[in-house]
């Protein structure tokens, strides 16, 4: 009887009892990953690469940079510029987060805590923990991208509080400028840098508890027309326990809509599904829970004296026992849009600080 596969993570967001680890919304991976399908700068042939390349092998995107086009006003063959242009190639890095763990049923033969029960939990854990690993590189990488210029800020200013894009490469954002109005001044801001779209926020917790009440108060009743102030819906704001407040209101990161996004890599023997003396290579059937990513997924069984587990005595059940055990691999790849050089040329993905005065 087999008690791990790949197919337990079908089953794993059915909650029955008492599990003392608390969970919140991983907010930088849903930003990203709901950022990912508007990755257009990548063709389709490159995608299919990026899920099968080896480590030793990198996918490069090819790049024609901007250029500065010659315009004459007068006509005639001794006047038609060159303007050609110059290209460039870019790659993306690889990252791994592994997990995984031991399950022992002989162990729960004389145990209150039920196998399965025990078995779901413990996975639970184990991806909330793979989770907050990818929140920490997304978040790494965001910082890599901040824009370092940023202009406008001016400009966007002259109704309620200031927009003031600060020598530290922030956008610090006072108390009077996060009203209703916030959102479509970041719009219009990042418009008036060429960089116009949807964008989505993701902030420290609690970091637009003003604004989500003011959609609750307001929008049904319409007494405030927020949808016309370019009001952004809640599938573009979130919140992450991985960013912290320190002493703002909010810390966090604009970027546009495939601005950032995630493609996850499967090595050789997991999309092979490979089979070997009770090994199994697979890949799960869904997106692992708050990893928001279909994982890599190996599994093995085999038999030990697990008597040493028992912290008290002697269990006759574990000293010639079963056990198995499941290894999880999110691989992926993050993938930006090409920026030939962020000190002179706007960004996408802004460092946002929300202040208190």
């Amino acid at each position: 009887m087999s008690y791990i596969n790949a197919s337990l993570w079908n089953d794993i967001q059915v909650s029955d009892a008492t599990n003392e680890k608390r969970f919140a919304e991983l907010g930088i991976i849903n930003a990203v990953k709901e950022s990912t399908p508007f990755v257009d700068f990548i063709p389709p042939s490159a995608k299919a690469a990026l899920a099968t390349a080896s480590s030793l092998r990198g996918v490069s995107i090819p790049v024609i940079q901007d250029q500065t086009v010659s315009v004459v006003t007068t006509p005639g063959f001794n006047f038609i510029p060159a303007n050609l242009e110059t290209t460039d190639v870019y790659a993306f890095t690889a990252y791994d987060v592994f997990s995984g763990f031991r399950h022992y049923p002989s162990t729960y033969g004389n145990n209150m805590v039920d196998s399965d029960y025990a078995r779901t939990q413990k996975m639970k854990n184990i991806a909330y923990a793979m989770g907050n690993s990818i929140e920490t590189i997304l978040a790494a990488r965001l910082e890599e991208r901040k824009t370092q210029v940023l202009d406008y800020d001016t400009q966007v200013s002259q109704g309620d509080g200031v927009f003031d894009f600060t020598g530290a490469d922030v956008l610090e954002i006072s108390k009077l400028a996060q009203k209703e109005t916030m959102f479509a001044n970041l719009e219009a801001l990042m418009a008036a840098n060429d960089l116009g779209g949807n964008y989505r926020l993701v902030t420290s917790r609690a970091g637009l508890a003003v604004q989500r009440s003011e959609a609750l108060k307001y929008a049904a009743g319409n007494s405030k027309n927020l949808q016309a102030l370019g009001f952004w819906g809640a599938d573009r704001l979130h919140e992450s326990g991985n960013i912290s407040a320190a002493s703002d209101i909010f810390n966090g990161w604009l970027f546009r809509d495939g601005g950032i996004g995630v493609f996850e890599n499967y090595p050789f023997d997991f999309r092979n599904g490979t089979t070997v003396a009770g090994k199994t290579w697979s890949i799960s059937d869904m997106e692992i829970p708050f990893t928001r990513m279909r994982a890599n997924i190996f599994t093995n069984a085999e038999a030990t004296n697990a008597d040493a587990l028992i912290t008290s005595g002697s269990d006759s059940n574990t000293i010639m026992s079963a056990f198995e055990e499941m290894a999880v691999w999110c691989r992926f790849y993050v993938a930006y849009r090409y920026n030939s050089d962020l000190t002179t040329r706007a960004n996408d993905v802004v460092k946002v600080r929300g202040l208190t005065t």
